[in-house]
C-alpha cells in the first residue's frame, strides 16, 4: 500500500470517529487553504527565508539573524503547548 493509500486510510477511520459537522468544517478549511494558493507561496528547496522575529515556546521574541549567529536554522511550527 502506498503513503498515500495509507493516509487517506488513516483519514477515513479517523473522520469516522466524528460528528458530520466536525468532518465538513475540517474539509472546508482544507478547501479553503487550496483555493487561497498558499502552497504556491512556501519557500523551495534551498530558497533563504526572509528575517523574522517570533515568539518561542516559552513566549519569549526570538529574532533569527541571532539564532543564525550560531549557525544553521531550523524553524518548527507547533499549535501550542500540550
Amino acid at each position: 500500500m502506498s503513503l498515500k493509500d495509507e493516509l487517506r486510510s488513516l483519514r477515513d477511520r479517523l473522520e469516522a470517529k466524528r460528528p458530520a459537522e466536525v468532518v465538513a468544517t475540517m474539509h472546508r478549511a482544507v478547501d479553503e487553504l487550496r483555493a487561497s494558493g498558499a502552497a504556491g507561496r512556501v519557500l523551495g528547496l534551498g530558497a533563504r527565508a526572509p528575517e523574522f522575529a517570533l515568539p518561542d515556546g516559552d513566549g519569549r521574541i526570538v529574532a533569527s539573524t541571532d539564532l543564525l549567529a550560531h549557525g544553521p536554522l531550523v524553524v518548527t511550527f507547533y499549535r501550542g503547548r500540550w
